[in-house]
């Protein structure tokens, strides 16, 4: 016979302790769920009867579960030992280190959301070369941690402490339409030209290949050598970044009130220079033709358990698929380039939601079911975000049609990174 904390425990008495531990259990997931539901929806758990009360968990299990994929809990990140020779704790561990930090103010162009984050991952890798501390200063059109807060890399901690060295120990280079460095970068003497204890970098291009081909590259980052370049990007933006409590509540509210349980198709429509951004530039192959995204898009619209989603850099494609599509959904905010921001330029506040609506919309194309591309860094990086081929479309720009894809094949077509 069974015993504990020396008492006979017969058999009758062991079934209610084995259903007396499973209630409990039960009841500390009720409680953990609606602590989530509340705080995702600043509504309580009402307890009218059993039924309402398990209805209102499972609603906070599918919010839970969506709040997860917005915080990346599936995706990959780079193991800690990767980057443990740049990481530093606390800030009095800056002291005696030294940094390169990837600039972006107001002092000179940056380029869009996606050539930011060009720039950030093969700042990062340069970092991790030269084994320098990365630190990132965004404050174009404003705080970047306003939005994208570190992860598992704390580029924040040495912030302040930067600014407090002496200019005379600061380098500054300035690779914005410098295209030549990233050609070059392969045999670049970094330690003979960065001598500096602080070097800030202005940079906007793709050097992943360049950085592989480096002679320190197997003693510093081993990893890179075989990955591919899609997944260093999905690992580095995933290792630096994860969204604000704004992103994550917004995109949870827009799943919540616009999405529900059926799946989304979404699709990325640049257009390049329209009314909507008059400064951008025209795109090198023209303008995609919307017409045949339309008519791949319909397939979709038939369907009741799809949405269509439609990002887009303009109200007139936007406006267009509102009329095309029964189905059509969008977050409804003002269309800004980050970088070309017109008649923005001296309204900061409007220009700093304009960077937001740019992340949360990149966030929201990363987590759809199934995605189309047109030409564009905002796109491609999101396809690079969400990390897999399955449901991955593209309109190929000289064949003018729609043709499934995987994320090694984006820039075979595309040509741009």
């Amino acid at each position: 016979m069974n015993t504990m904390f020396g008492i006979r425990l017969t058999v009758p008495w062991m079934i209610l302790l084995v259903i007396s531990g499973l209630s409990c259990i039960f009841m500390m997931q009720i409680l953990y769920v609606q602590k989530i539901y509340t705080s995702v929806t600043g509504n309580k758990c009402e307890k009218k009867d059993d039924s309402s009360i398990q209805q209102c968990a499972n609603s906070a299990s599918k919010i839970h579960s969506f709040a997860e994929k917005v915080l990346n809990k599936d995706r990959r990140v780079l193991q800690a030992e990767s980057f443990e020779h740049i990481r530093v704790s606390n800030e009095n561990q800056c002291k005696d280190r030294k940094f390169l930090v990837y600039r972006c103010d107001s002092s000179i162009g940056c380029g869009g959301w996606a050539d930011r984050q060009k720039g950030i991952v093969s700042t990062f890798l340069m970092a991790l070369l030269t084994k320098r501390v990365f630190v990132i200063d965004m404050t174009r059109p404003c705080k970047l941690d306003q939005f994208m807060l570190p992860n598992t890399y704390d580029w924040s901690v040495c912030q302040s402490y930067i600014k407090s060295v002496p200019n005379r120990l600061t380098g500054t280079f300035n690779h914005i339409e410098d295209y030549k460095f990233a050609t070059v970068v392969n045999h670049f003497d970094f330690e003979r030209v960065w001598t500096k204890r602080v070097i800030f970098i202005r940079f906007h291009t793709h050097a992943i290949d360049g950085l592989r081909q480096h002679d320190e590259a197997k003693s510093r980052f081993k990893w890179l050598l075989n990955m591919t370049n899609e997944d260093v990007i999905h690992v580095v933006l995933n290792t630096l970044f994860q969204p604000s409590d704004k992103i994550i509540n917004d995109a949870i509210e827009f799943h919540d009130n616009r999405i529900g349980e059926k799946k989304l198709m979404c699709c990325h429509i640049r257009k390049g220079r329209n009314p909507s951004i008059p400064e951008d530039n025209n795109l090198r192959f023209g303008p995609p033709n919307e017409t045949v995204i339309f008519d791949f898009l319909k397939n979709y619209d038939r369907k009741s358990d799809y949405l269509i989603y439609i990002a887009s850099d303009s109200e007139e494609v936007k406006q267009s698929a509102r009329n095309h599509f029964s189905s059509y959904i969008n977050i409804n905010r003002t269309i800004v380039h980050v970088d070309r921001l017109g008649t923005f330029r001296n309204l900061k506040t409007e220009a700093c939601n304009g960077l937001y609506s740019v992340i949360l919309e990149q966030l929201i194309l990363s987590l759809c079911d199934e995605l189309v591309l047109t030409r564009s860094g905002l796109g491609t990086f999101a396809a690079y975000m969400r990390g897999i081929a399955e449901g991955l479309f593209l309109y190929h720009p000289t064949e003018k049609r729609i043709v499934t894809t995987n994320l090694t094949n984006i820039q075979k077509v595309f040509h741009f990174l």
